[in-house]
């Protein structure tokens, strides 16, 4: 996990399996981080797998940033399918 700003967004770069304990890692991680209305991008082509809690704490982050603010980027087929079986494509960047 790997959590940076750059150019005004904060970019998180996620890799492995994010079941509840790494989740609630990454939750901690970004609670001091995370800037209201700021931008927001996990990249997360090095994903596995995700777990619910994992939904929560995109939740969370896509709150923080605002409207259309919050992106996820390179996901893989079976992550992406996750997403779109929870109703949240929106928040896939345009590819």
């Amino acid at each position: 996990m790997n959590i940076k700003e750059c150019d005004g967004r904060l970019v998180c770069t996620l890799e492995g399996h994010f079941d509840t304990v790494q989740s609630q890692k990454l939750e901690t991680e970004l609670k001091g981080r995370l800037t209201p209305q700021q931008p927001v991008a996990f990249e997360m082509q090095a994903v596995t797998y995700v777990c619910s809690a994992f939904l929560r704490v995109c939740f969370a982050a896509a709150k923080s940033a605002g409207a259309g603010r919050f992106k996820l980027l390179g996901l893989t087929p079976p992550i992406k399918r996750v997403f779109m079986m929870a109703g949240i494509s929106d928040w896939f960047a345009d590819e």
